[in-house]
């Protein structure tokens, strides 16, 4: 259960849910994606199939939306579930988690609950302390009942297990990285050959993203360009934020900024990259470091989350302090300088990403967390 690409966009930091289904389809499972997005019901270019819940949400069917019919959800899934019971349900969201526990008291199923981004690692934001704080709760509440839970990265994992989830029943399931559209193979971005080139990526051009750290330092590095990738539009106030700096800076002339989510765009850049920077102070999920690391990148990225988890420092790339321009600083300097290191550093990410970290990788973790989850609820049932 949980949000699909459909007429409104998932919301950022939303764990691929479509590349997990189609890569456990392929390994022979038969998968069902019931999902509040709007989008039909049917089956996808995946081959699982998609089942539109019955509920009327305005907006893009978040978790925010979603929220008020979680009774109406969890009538459907009961109904649904004595139909054609599941071996397991797998709930990427509040929503659909607290739909699926409630179901599951009347028709026992094995849940497991994923969480991506953690209420306990965001601050409160607009004066809304009340709200973080529920959202603790519930994240709490979701973890403690669940029969297993998933979590995006390491940091993520013992943080559950603060929450007072046994370790036995908390596991890592990273995002996976489409190792087709990320290839060192493929379409590369022009170039011009006098300067380096560092592709800075966030999810998107918000402050939080760090990309405004790596452009304050482009000044001391006269012989590089920079390319910003994120996700926004035209009237975007990040990307403005960032070309007013770049003016300020007087560096615009070597900057570019690519707001796209297209694969084969972001690809593209990444393939002409002399190094990728992942400067998010805080980010669960790998998933900007894995597309560098597939397309033969060398990589600097903050050292937590996600990003800790995916790069072996000195081996696939350099993991940096967050919130630490100097330190970011050193290791662009470092790779810069060094061909042979760059070149080193990207074959091992791509080889680290393509076998750990596929999406045919990742499916074979959570057949493991399934497998646990239905033999837990078994023991319990007994």
């Amino acid at each position: 259960m949980g949000d699909l690409p459909g007429r409104a966009p998932n919301a950022r930091g939303a764990y691929d849910v479509a590349s997990l289904a189609a890569a456990l389809t392929r390994r022979g499972h038969d998968v069902r994606v019931l999902t509040g997005s709007r989008i039909d019901s049917g089956v996808a270019d995946g081959g699982y199939r998609v089942v539109a819940l019955p509920v009327d949400a305005d907006g893009d069917g978040s978790a925010e939306n979603l929220m008020p019919m979680i009774g109406e959800m969890g009538r459907f899934l009961i109904d649904d579930w004595t139909a054609d019971p599941p071996d397991a349900v797998h709930c990427h969201g509040w929503a659909y988690g607290m739909a699926a526990q409630l179901a599951a008291k009347h028709r026992p199923v094995p849940i497991v609950q994923a969480f991506h981004q953690l209420a306990t690692r965001q601050q409160p934001r607009g004066g809304a302390p009340s709200m973080h704080g529920t959202a603790v709760k519930l994240e709490t509440l979701l973890a403690r009942n669940a029969t297993m839970v998933t979590t995006a990265c390491g940091d993520a994992m013992h943080e559950v297990i603060r929450m007072g989830c046994p370790r036995a029943q908390v596991s890592v399931l990273p995002s996976g990285v489409d190792v087709d559209a990320y290839s060192a193979d493929g379409e590369t971005a022009a170039r011009g050959a006098e300067r380096h080139r560092i592709v800075a990526l966030g999810q998107d051009f918000s402050a939080d993203q760090g990309l405004h750290q790596v452009l304050a330092i482009l000044p001391s590095l006269p012989a590089a360009e920079l390319v910003v990738i994120g996700d926004g539009g035209a009237d975007d106030d990040g990307i403005k934020h960032l070309r007013a700096t770049a003016d300020r800076l007087g560096v615009s002339g070597r900057v570019q900024v690519a707001a796209t989510t297209d694969d084969r765009e972001v690809a593209s850049w990444l393939r002409s990259a002399d190094v990728a920077v992942c400067p998010a102070p805080y980010d669960p999920d790998a998933r900007t470091v894995l597309r560098a690391m597939a397309c033969g990148a060398a990589v600097v990225a903050t050292e937590t989350g996600g990003p800790r988890d995916a790069v072996i420092a000195e081996v696939t790339g350099l993991l940096v302090p967050a919130g630490n321009p100097a330190a970011l600083s050193r290791a662009l300097r470092s790779i810069l300088a060094q061909n042979v290191l760059r070149q080193g550093m990207g074959l091992a990410g791509r080889a680290r990403a393509r076998s750990r970290y596929s999406w045919d990788r990742v499916a074979t973790d959570a057949e493991v967390v399934y497998d646990a989850a239905a033999r837990r609820a078994g023991a319990i049932s007994a």
